[in-house]
C-alpha cells in the first residue's frame, strides 16, 4: 500500500517484476477436482466495465469497503477484546484518513497526502490484523472488504500516488534529490539491522517472526534500487513508501500482541521516520501544474470485480458506519478473548525469502481467496456470499447472475493477459500507462505524459 502496494502488480499481471518472484504455475492434473476446475476457468473471467475511475471515485469505493468491513465485523469482532485491539484501531484510523484524504481532494492541498500516509499504514495493519484473526472467525465477509479495500488504494496510490506526480513533473533528478537518495541508502542498512536484531529474538514459527522478515525483505528490496535517474528515484519514493507504512502499521500490532518487541521499537519507528522526512516534504510540490483530480483511467483490469462489494452498500449505512468506527475506544477493549489468544500464538510457517509480505497475501487472498478464514483447498463457497459452490449462480460473488455476466465465460480475454497497461510491471510506483516504462530495455523511458488509457 500493496501495501500493499506492490502486490497489485501480481494481482494484475501474474508475471514477474524487478525485485519480485514469479508466481509458479503447476501443471495442469487431469484428475483435480471440479472445484479446481471451476477456479482454473475464473482464471480467465473477462473483465467487467464500469465508470472510469478517478481520484474521487476510488476514495468512495474505499470508503464503501471500509464501511463493509465495519457492518460485517460489528457484533461478531467484540470491540471488548484486548485482542481485536489491532483489528478495530485500524478500522478506526481508516476512516478518520480516508475524510483527511476526501478533504484534501477538495482543498488540493498536501492534507490530501497526509491522508494517502495515514491510510497506508492503517490499512497495512487492518490487513495483518484481519489475517491473524481470521482463523477465530471463520466465515465472516470482512475478508472481502479487506481485498476491495487494498485494491481501491493500490489503484489510487498507482495512478495518483507521489511516485507519478514526480514522474509526470519530469525533468532531471536535481543534485538535492541525488543527495536524499545517498543519506537514506545508508541509513537503511541502519534500519535493516534494528529490525534483524529485534527478528533474531523472536520466537520461531510465529507471525512475530513473520511481520519482522517482511521488515526486512521490504530493507532489502529497497536496498536494491540503485541508480540516480528520475526511474530510480520514483521506485525509490514508492517502496520507501511501502516500508513506512508497514513500519507504522505493523508497529502498532507489536505494540498489543508483542510487548518484548515493541520494547525495542522505538529505534525503528525513529529511523524509519528520518528516512521518510528527507522525501516526504517535498512530495506535495510534485503535484504543481497536475490537475489529478480531473484525471480518468479507463484501463483498470479486474478492478469491479474485486471492490464488488462496494456496490452493496447504501449511504445510510456509511453514515452510521463512519460513526461507528470512529467511536471505538482501545481503553474500553479490557476483555480476554482465548480463542483470538489462540490464533495470535498460533505456529505458522515461516519462508524468509518470501517476496510477498503477510499483509499483501491477505490482501490478495493468496492461499484464501475470499480472507474468512477458510482455506481455499477446504472452502465450500469460495465467494463467501452465502451460497455454496455448487449452489451457486454468482461465482465471483459480483451481483450478477453468471448467465447474464461476462465475467462467467471460460473464454480467454486477450486483454487481460501480461500486457494490461494499469498494472506496476517494473515496481517504480505507478501503473505502466502512467510511467509509459513496463521495466523492459527499450526506449520508452518512462516519459509518458498521461498514457494509456488515462482520459
Amino acid at each position: 500500500m500493496k501495501f500493499n502496494f506492490r502486490n497489485l502488480s501480481l494481482l494484475l499481471l501474474g508475471v514477474s517484476c524487478v525485485a519480485l518472484s514469479a508466481p509458479v504455475t503447476e501443471a495442469k492434473d487431469e484428475k483435480a477436482p471440479a472445484k479446481d476446475a471451476k477456479k482454473a476457468a475464473a482464471s480467465k473471467d473477462k473483465h467487467k466495465k464500469g465508470p472510469a475511475l478517478t481520484a474521487a471515485s476510488l476514495v468512495a469505493d474505499m470508503r464503501k469497503a471500509q464501511v463493509f468491513i465495519a457492518k460485517s465485523a460489528k457484533d461478531k469482532i467484540s470491540q471488548k477484546s484486548k485482542e481485536a485491539r489491532p483489528f478495530w484501531s485500524a478500522l478506526e484510523d481508516s476512516s478518520k484518513a480516508l475524510t483527511q484524504l476526501e478533504k484534501g481532494q477538495k482543498a488540493k492541498d498536501a492534507s490530501m497526502l497526509k491522508g494517502m500516509d495515514a491510510l497506508g499504514g492503517s490499512l497495512t495493519q487492518l490487513s495483518a490484523s484481519w489475517g491473524v484473526l481470521r482463523g477465530s472467525h471463520e466465515g465472516l465477509q470482512v475478508g472481502r472488504g479487506v481485498i476491495a479495500f487494498s485494491k481501491a488504494y493500490d489503484t489510487y496510490l498507482l495512478h495518483f500516488g507521489p511516485a507519478v506526480a514526480r514522474h509526470k513533473k519530469g525533468g532531471e533528478v536535481s543534485e538535492a534529490e541525488k543527495a536524499k537518495l545517498t543519506k537514506s541508502r545508508a541509513k537503511v542498512k541502519q534500519l535493516e539491522a534494528e529490525i534483524a536484531a529485534l527478528k533474531g529474538k523472536a520466537k520461531p514459527k510465529s507471525y512475530e517472526l513473520r511481520l519482522l522478515a517482511d521488515l526486512v525483505n521490504l530493507c532489502i528490496e529497497l536496498d536494491k534500487i540503485s541508480g540516480n535517474d528520475l526511474n530510480a528515484y520514483t521506485k525509490y519514493c514508492y517502496q520507501l513508501d511501502r516500508l513506512t507504512y508497514m513500519v507504522d502499521g505493523y508497529g502498532n500490532i507489536f505494540e498489543v500482541w508483542y510487548p518484548d518487541t515493541y520494547k525495542g521499537w522505538t529505534s525503528v519507528a525513529k529511523s524509519c521516520d528520518e528516512m521518510y522526512g528527507e522525501f516526504s516534504g517535498d512530495f506535495y510540490a510534485y503535484y504543481e501544474g497536475w490537475d489529478y483530480s480531473s484525471v480518468s483511467v479507463s484501463s483498470y483490469s479486474d478492478y469491479y470485480e474485486v471492490t464488488s462489494v462496494s456496490s452493496s452498500v447504501t449511504s445510510e449505512e456509511i453514515s452510521t458506519y463512519e460513526s461507528y468506527s470512529e467511536s471505538y475506544s482501545e481503553e474500553s477493549a479490557t476483555e480476554e478473548s482465548s480463542e483470538e489468544t489462540a490464533e495470535i500464538n498460533e505456529e505458522v510457517a515461516i519462508d524468509e525469502s518470501d517476496d510477498d509480505t503477510f499483509a499483501d497475501e491477505v490482501e490478495t487472498g493468496a492461499d484464501d481467496e475470499d480472507a474468512d478464514g477458510v482455506a481455499d483447498d477446504k472452502d465450500s463457497d469460495d465467494d463467501n456470499d452465502g451460497s455454496m459452490d455448487e449452489a451457486d449462480n454468482d461465482d465471483d460473488g459480483d451481483g450478477v447472475a453468471d448467465s447474464d455476466d461476462a465475467d462467467s465465460s471460460d473464454e480467454a480475454d486477450a486483454d487481460d493477459e501480461a500486457s494490461d497497461d494499469d498494472g506496476d510491471a517494473d515496481d517504480d510506483g505507478m501503473a505502466d500507462d502512467d510511467s509509459g516504462d513496463d521495466g523492459d530495455s527499450g526506449d520508452d523511458g518512462g516519459g509518458d505524459e498521461g498514457g494509456g488509457d488515462d482520459e
